[in-house]
């Protein structure tokens, strides 16, 4: 009986891992795709509570879109698995919002600092998004659909009813069929409608990625202080966990690097700020003795930064040096010495390296900037197929 008990874990662990390569996760629940029949499993879509503000659209229940086919997608801006799905969903927007499909992005915040509504409108016009927005602060709708994962699709019928739902990236293809299928059902015709994305071998979640990329590392107390043996923690220094519990526990705290690396670890020198979200460097420095390190295996390589209105930059450095062009990640600027650096001018995720192949390398980032934050790293395997 342990045995099988045992078994079970590792399985429904390997499940939760193989959906985690392309979504972030909340909780520790798996739910599948559901498929479009009607059976038992066929669920009422929950009505949408707390949300606001409104972008895009002014408010709307499900109730009213009785008739229409609904596409729930929850997600955050700081979620690069959420980013990477948002042209599918503008595409289906544009193609399908005349002839009964309506998509509502519902975002719901993992950081702080995403419960903003400028810094979500921001980022709303800044990627592009065409369709309605609602936030949802206080996580209600999400906890009414019971959703665990960004990003999260849920496709709900002209009679209210949720069809199908998938987490994390992928399965364009099968989602887009599923869309066409229940606006035929609803008496729409997309006969004329050009199919966008065919249902190719890649065509899924993590079919594309490599199996040994460094999982999603976080930077602050909350997800560090709660590891368990599926999670070890993110952070490599040991004075980082001392006294967690204690009187003696303080916030800021003087880090040394310990120079030995694991891969899939977050490594600190000097003085920073424990927050329960990220690492904040506790002071202004005049060089870039204080850093963050961190040994990676993959292509591309996000962070998260937090900006409190102060401009600040952030050194980057590849095995040591500067990062060449061939490197650079979308928001990777040099100067004219042709030193690799980031410009942080909002609270908001930034592309640090994009490399043409499948990579282990040693990631440090510096800043004078007392206003230097950390909140999170996320990776990506898929290669660069451009020139």
């Amino acid at each position: 009986m342990l045995k099988s008990k045992h078994n079970l874990i590792s399985l429904c662990f390997l499940i939760v891992l193989l959906v985690m390569l392309g979504s972030c996760q909340r909780g520790d629940t798996f739910s599948g795709v559901e498929p479009l029949t009607e059976s038992s499993s066929v669920k009422w879509s929950p009505e949408l509570k707390g949300l606001g503000p409104w972008i895009n659209s002014t408010p709307f229940t499900l109730e009213n879109q009785k008739g229409k086919v609904v596409l729930i997608d929850f997600w955050t801006y700081t979620c690069i698995n959420c980013i990477r799905t948002l042209p599918y969903l503008n595409d289906w927007h544009s193609k399908y919002s005349d002839d009964g499909l309506v998509i509502l992005g519902i975002h719901a915040p993992e950081f702080e600092f995403e419960k903003l509504a400028k810094n979500v409108q921001d980022s709303v016009r800044r990627l592009g998004i065409k369709y309605a927005i609602a936030q949802d602060n206080n996580m209600i709708t999400w906890d009414a659909f019971n959703n665990r994962y960004w990003p999260a699709k849920y496709i709900i019928d002209k009679n209210g009813k949720v069809r199908y739902q998938h987490f994390g990236e992928g399965s364009y293809g099968e989602t887009e069929s599923i869309i066409r299928a229940l606006l035929t059902d609803a008496g729409y015709d997309v006969s004329d409608i050009g199919f966008s994305y065919g249902l190719q071998e890649n065509d899924t979640a993590g079919g594309t990625y490599n199996k040994n990329q460094t999982r999603e590392l976080y930077a602050g107390t909350r997800r560090n202080y709660t590891s368990n043996p599926f999670h070890p923690p993110y952070i490599g220094n040991s004075e980082y966990f001392e006294h967690r519990e204690g009187r003696v526990w303080k916030k800021e705290t003087d880090f040394l690097d310990p120079s030995n690396h694991e891969e899939g670890r977050i490594y600190i020198n000097g003085l920073w700020s424990k927050q329960e979200e990220s690492l904040r460097h506790a002071r202004d420095t005049i060089d870039n003795s204080d850093y963050i390190s961190l040994k990676f295996s993959a292509t591309e390589v996000n962070a998260v930064f937090g900006s409190s209105g102060e401009v600040y930059d952030v050194l980057v450095t590849l095995n040591g040096i500067s990062l060449k062009p061939s490197q650079k990640g979308d928001d990777i600027v040099f100067d004219e010495r042709g030193v690799s650096f980031i410009r942080v001018d909002r609270s908001d995720m930034f592309n640090l390296v994009r490399l043409k192949d499948f990579q282990t390398g040693e990631l440090k980032l510096s800043s004078k900037s007392s206003d230097f934050e950390i909140f999170s790293f996320t990776f990506g395997s898929k290669l660069d197929t451009g020139s």
